[in-house]
């Protein structure tokens, strides 16, 4: 399968807040760290700089961020494509700009590029407590799989927290 090119950034649908939705850049890393922490998502030794960086190389027009009309980054999300499936990671709105529409417009941008990769399906992790998150994809069709079990090995030190 060839690669897609390059999108444009893509501006949100009327509906939607006013943001436009674009490549992430190393430029964005330490905005967009702040927003993982006010999202508190879990942060792991992949989330520094350098890991993301290598990130970045392996799926560049899959990591996106939401600027608002001034250029200020107000979401991400995270896009992983392993030639198979495709993986959602790290969706994160500032809290002052939630329930504006950025996440649906992030998502819309990254599922677009998921099929334009060839993604039949989409997967994602969500906290076990993580309500809004749950509610949030529900909306989106997403379903939870209780025919299969997540399981997991940690690579590295400093990777998620423990099970509950």
């Amino acid at each position: 399968m060839s690669e897609p090119t390059t999108p444009q950034p893509q501006s949100a649908t009327a509906d939607q807040a006013a943001v436009t939705i674009a490549e992430f850049s190393m430029d964005d890393y330490a905005v967009v760290h702040v927003l993982w922490q006010r999202g508190d998502l879990w942060m792991r030794p992949s989330d520094g700089p350098d890991a993301t960086l290598l990130k970045l190389s392996r799926d560049p027009g899959l990591f996106l961020v939401a600027r608002s009309a001034d250029g200020r980054v107000v979401g991400t999300v995270m896009g992983g494509w392993d030639g198979r499936r495709a993986y959602v990671y790290h969706l994160a709105v500032a809290p002052e700009r939630r329930r504006e529409g950025i996440a649906d417009a992030l998502m819309d941008e990254l599922e677009r590029r998921f099929r334009a990769l060839g993604a039949l399906k989409a997967k994602l992790q969500i906290l076990v407590e993580n309500d809004t998150s749950k509610a949030f994809f529900a909306h989106r069709g997403y379903e939870l799989e209780s025919f299969c079990e997540p399981w997991g090995k940690q690579l590295a030190d400093g990777g998620a927290p423990p099970c509950r």
